[in-house]
């Protein structure tokens, strides 16, 4: 068996391989940032593909249609925007990711950015740590409690779940959009009512993002979105960067027609130096590291490569998003 491995290349990664696979005959072929036209000799005879994390190595059409014994790609994360899907479908090649295995620190990550822009904290965290001891400038300007507010969420599936799971305890008024509304059941689960995208957008104190990206999601937060929204309220983005248009979040966030922006997700990642985003006091930025956890990256590796062997041993295998 050919294995095809487009992502980095830990020797944890390589350890859990050899364990997982004994009594299997293959090959590992190192294809992170390999280009399109060694990857697509490389893929010929291939059998299974382990995709990368990283997103530097896109599964193209020409690559797909090149790979003539290919049984499964294999994502080893949510996110799979870099493998052309419609081309593989087409072909018969089964893609599967790892769902659910990042929602705990992604859901984690979500609120920690909520609070930390109720709170304020970039900016009292640097003037603290300039010797500034400013108490009284607190109460005048407002430090806010999550408690009571109105909270919308943007997309209501895994991930967003698990952020209304654990916002339950803080007795806000969760609302959500979706393109598939929840059962009644599941709406009392959450504590959870339905609202129109724009309900939520002239409502909500704090907004998070966990929509997939799709033609019709692209922009979906565009100037025109955004000039709906409270100049108090907040918007959090870790669900990807082009369902933001950055430079209209970057403009609104300068003339404060919102109070603050946490964003861990980029149209380009890394982004350019000279992002719209950067240097703005109101703006806290992460590099896509939500579900980057220790615990996460262990389940996504075991999924991944768990995954893989049960195809290499020629069984059917799971999480398969496109058959």
């Amino acid at each position: 068996m050919k294995i095809i491995n487009t992502a980095p290349m830990s020797n944890v990664m390589k350890g859990l391989i050899k364990s997982k696979a004994q009594g299997l005959s293959f090959s590992v072929i190192e294809a992170h940032r390999m280009p399109e036209d060694q990857l697509i000799a490389e893929i010929a005879d291939a059998d299974v593909v382990l995709g990368d994390y990283t997103g530097a190595t896109p599964i193209t059409r020409r690559i797909v249609e090149a790979a003539k014994n290919l049984k499964l790609i294999q994502q080893p994360s949510v996110g799979y925007n870099h493998i052309d899907i419609a081309a593989c479908t087409e072909f018969g090649i089964p893609v599967a990711n790892t769902p659910g295995a990042n929602d705990i620190g992604v859901a984690e990550h979500t609120i920690m950015l909520a609070m930390a822009c109720l709170k304020y904290l970039p900016f009292y965290n640097a003037k603290t740590h300039e010797g500034e001891w400013l108490f009284t400038h607190a109460q005048r300007t407002g430090v806010f409690e999550l408690n009571g507010k109105i909270y919308g969420l943007l997309g209501m599936g895994r991930t967003a779940r698990a952020v209304a799971e654990r916002l339950a305890p803080f007795g806000v008024k969760l609302l959500y959009y979706d393109v598939v509304r929840l059962s009644d059941e599941d709406e009392n689960k959450y504590c959870a009512t339905y609202a129109s995208l724009e309900n939520i957008l002239k409502t909500a104190d704090v907004i998070s993002i966990h929509l997939p990206l799709t033609e019709t999601t692209t922009k979906i937060i565009d100037a025109q979105k955004l000039s709906l929204m409270k100049t108090t309220s907040v918007l959090i983005n870790v669900g990807r960067g082009a369902l933001v248009d950055e430079a209209a979040l970057a403009q609104a966030l300068r003339a404060k027609k919102i109070a603050m922006a946490a964003v861990d997700v980029f149209v380009e990642e890394p982004p350019p130096q000279n992002h719209p985003l950067f240097g703005l006091e109101n703006a806290i930025l992460t590099p896509h590291l939500a579900g980057s956890t220790r615990e996460s990256g262990g389940r996504i590796l075991n999924m991944a490569i768990d995954n893989l062997i049960r195809v290499m041993k020629g069984e059917k295998p799971l999480w398969v998003l496109n058959m």
